[in-house]
């Protein structure tokens, strides 16, 4: 289903990988932040025999998936369920990590939700750590948001998986193999009660800000592709 709407979704994932790899030494324990189905740990654990991984998800009904999908890992994957919304979660981590990343979650959390899960990623990270997010990202303007939107929706058509599932299709397959029904069920346990984040996501100018207030340095838009971006930067 991902890949039906996160076109170049492999090259992402590449690049998430090699970064880490090139930018940081040692690398330890890798912290995936809304880590839902385990699709984003599971090629960095691939890529790092020696490394630790945490996943982070909110989602009681994804994170089975991710547990069946590292489960050959063993103790080197480790899935944690937490709300990032709250300053609880970091206590669940337990040591202090050598690279934060993150795919297409963190734009469900509102503006000051996401302010604030910046300020803790400074305290989680260790000095000379990096933290790398790809995820949608929007312009103030709306002529250039609106032409993104119309050349993704473009690249989408082009390049897409059209004979993967659906949004909708995929949750309504995965309802019924869990046993759940009814839309109310549904929505409470899914979409885990998530509500006010910013679809389109933040401007990347305000990521980039907002790093650099909680002591990132060197924050970068390392990938680009209209309403999309890989961005970050190092403790």
């Amino acid at each position: 289903m991902q890949e039906r709407y996160l076109v170049r979704r492999t090259e992402r994932i590449r690049l998430l990988v090699n970064l880490v790899r090139e930018t940081v030494n040692p690398v330890s324990r890798v912290l995936d932040l809304g880590c839902g189905t385990g699709s984003l740990m599971q090629p960095f654990l691939e890529a790092f025999p020696e490394t630790e991984g945490y996943g982070v998800d909110f989602d009681p009904v994804l994170l089975p998936l991710a547990q069946e999908r590292l489960r050959s890992y063993g103790a080197r994957a480790q899935v944690i369920l937490a709300d990032l919304r709250t300053n609880s979660w970091r206590e669940q981590v337990p040591a202090k990590v050598d690279a934060v990343i993150s795919a297409t979650a963190l734009h469900w959390l509102t503006e000051i939700e996401l302010a604030a899960l910046y300020r803790q990623l400074a305290l989680v990270l260790r000095p000379g750590g990096i933290f790398l997010n790809a995820d949608h990202v929007s312009n103030r303007h709306p002529q250039i948001q609106a032409y993104w939107k119309k050349s993704r929706d473009e690249v989408r058509r082009t390049e897409g998986r059209a004979d993967a599932d659906d949004w909708q299709g995929f949750w309504e397959a995965y309802t019924r193999a869990l046993g759940l029904s009814g839309q109310q069920r549904v929505t409470e346990r899914v979409l885990g009660g998530w509500e006010g984040g910013v679809e389109e996501g933040m401007p990347l100018e305000w990521h980039l800000a907002q790093l650099k207030a909680c002591g990132f340095v060197h924050t970068e838009c390392f990938w680009r592709c209209d309403c999309d971006a890989i961005y970050g930067g190092f403790r």
